[in-house]
């Protein structure tokens, strides 16, 4: 894997319109422009959405931190809605990695739009040799 495929979000997150903005080890920062096809039926940003989000920048905010060639699948995603988002507005997410073992690794990240949290997440991940 060369080292524009281990900054690219994916295919599944580039769908989505994430875009990863800010990489250091340990450390990113993912953003994304939603749309009212990113909403519920209330008009408000659908959590599906936001988790995927969650999941993204936890994942690569991990592998920042493990050797190339080391995957690191979620085992867990635990994600807690504080406020409802709303399309056409920027969300950041902003994820660290809190541990990356041989084996297991953990991570954490937080979305803002307009300067307030909507959610936060805590991952655990399987790190395969």
């Amino acid at each position: 894997m060369n080292d524009d495929e281990r900054t690219s979000p994916g295919p599944f997150s580039s769908g989505l319109g994430f875009e990863l903005v800010e990489k250091s080890e340990g450390h990113v920062v993912m953003a994304a422009m939603p749309t009212a096809a990113h909403a519920n039926g209330a008009g408000i940003l659908h959590g599906g959405y936001l988790a995927a989000l969650l999941d993204s920048t936890t994942g690569w905010a991990v592998h920042s931190k493990l050797p190339p060639g080391r995957p690191a699948p979620h085992a867990h995603l635990s994600v807690q809605y504080v406020r409802a988002g709303v399309p056409g507005r920027r969300l950041l997410c902003t994820g660290r990695c809190v541990r990356a073992g041989r084996r297991a690794a953990a991570g954490e990240a937080e979305i803002v739009q307009d300067g307030k949290v909507l959610a936060r997440a805590v991952s655990s991940h399987v790190v395969i040799e």
